[in-house]
């Protein structure tokens, strides 16, 4: 689950375009330059942020789009979403370029320890799994034959030291207990 801290609030739903489930939200100012269609939006519904994938977008004028959902495809659905706030994650800044490389072969982090910031020492990379849109890391859990996946995600990864072989991580709280 994404942290509340780390939403961006980017738009508010405003009312229903059409009978399809397609929404008209407008933008806050400035918000539409730095928004990722690409990358899922959060409506904080009973308290907790529920992602929705952008199926098609359309920008109108200066600060509005009909966006359609992946989930959502009837106005009763619809419904449920008008009025909210549109959040995104907060872009994840890259470390100083002497600090900075590129991983085009990520099969090099095989071997790489693995924290987290709250959880301290995970274990180490034992695969790098490269699935379309959710590449993975699987990680040995501390002396112990068992594995787990953590998504390999800029927004979880805090910092990655080259010379220690060394990932640090902050992953959403109950990320780790969905692998059990």
């Amino acid at each position: 689950m994404v942290e509340t801290a780390l939403l961006l609030p980017v738009a508010e739903v405003l009312k229903l375009f059409g009978n399809n489930g397609t929404l008209v939200v407008k933008f806050r100012p400035n918000a539409l330059a730095k928004f990722r269609e690409t990358e899922p939006v959060f409506a904080i519904m009973d308290g907790i942020p529920v992602p929705f994938f952008i199926a098609t977008y359309k920008i109108h004028g200066n600060d509005r789009a009909h966006i359609l959902f992946d989930a959502i495809y009837r106005e009763t659905q619809a419904l449920e979403i008008i009025g909210k706030t549109l959040y995104q994650t907060a872009p994840v800044h890259a470390p100083k370029k002497s600090r900075q490389k590129n991983f085009e072969d990520p099969s090099l982090l095989i071997g790489f320890s693995v924290s987290d910031i709250k959880l301290g020492r995970l274990g180490d990379v034992k695969a790098f799994i490269d699935w379309q849109m959710n590449p993975c890391l699987s990680i040995r859990r501390n002396n112990s034959p068992e594995t787990f996946l953590v998504p390999f995600q800029e927004a979880f990864i805090t910092s990655i030291d080259i010379k220690a072989k060394h990932i640090s991580m902050s992953l959403p709280e109950g990320l780790l207990e969905i692998n059990v």
